[in-house]
């Protein structure tokens, strides 16, 4: 009996011990894995790239991966300019119209002129006309100087006011000449065509019914009914033409 009950004792005490022991040594390790876990995951994130800071300006535009646009001036189309001219007056004013090229010589657009009328050549006189198949003289005059820039009043005797006075003798290619084509002359303008030099002038004629070239030293009629010329282009100031 005593003997059973020593040997109970003993196991007691062992069971005692031995789970005294298990329950010291059983926390520390569990401890020591969480440090471990705690600190493989700190060094995860320490070999992470540190994350990029913007300035604020910067940050408005992290989105847009486009440069920000470059402003510049507001630039004007080609001007484009139509020359008018006020009765008795050398002064033009300026409209814009189609685009047009610039002459910087003024032959140029004299030649320009002359190049329009003589396009013109054959196109029938009907009175009052102004154009694209038939012209009355004022007519012609008015679509030659257009296209090359230059706007003229409608009618001769309007036509006559305007730009230098000329007189026979120093009459020059791109002129326009004036007569008085009445029976009985009045003096007053009935009648205009274009003077291309060396005693040539281009016009639409009623005579002839269509536009034509005349000289003056073939043509007496004409020579003996001039009038005056009128420059509409001054050989010192930049005109503008198509």
């Amino acid at each position: 009996m005593k003997k059973r009950t020593l040997t109970n004792l003993l196991i007691v005490s062992a069971t005692i011990i031995f789970t005294a022991c298990s329950g010291k040594a059983g926390p520390e390790k569990k401890a020591q894995s969480i440090e471990s876990i705690i600190a493989l995951q700190q060094a995860r994130i320490n070999s992470l790239p540190l994350a990029q800071t913007y300035p604020i300006e910067e940050e408005m535009n992290i989105n847009n991966t486009l440069p920000l646009a470059q402003t510049y001036p507001i630039q004007e189309p080609p001007r484009v300019v139509r020359a008018t001219y006020s009765p008795l007056s050398l002064n033009y004013s300026y409209t814009r119209r189609h685009q047009r090229r610039v002459y910087s010589n003024p032959y140029a657009l004299i030649n320009k002129i002359e190049w329009n009328a003589k396009r013109l050549l054959g196109k029938k006189y009907v009175w009052g006309a102004t154009g694209p198949y038939c012209y009355d003289c004022s007519g012609f005059t008015q679509k030659v100087f257009r296209d090359a820039g230059i706007n003229l009043p409608r009618v001769s005797r309007d036509q006559a006011k305007v730009g230098e006075y000329v007189d026979y003798a120093h009459l020059r290619k791109g002129d326009m000449v004036f007569f008085d084509t009445h029976k009985k002359r009045t003096g007053k303008v009935t009648h205009v065509g274009i003077y291309l030099g060396n005693g040539n002038f281009i016009h639409a004629s009623s005579g002839a019914k269509k536009v034509v070239i005349f000289n003056f030293n073939k043509k007496k009629f004409y020579r003996e009914r001039f009038l005056w010329g009128r420059r509409v282009i001054n050989t010192n100031t930049r005109l503008a033409s198509l």
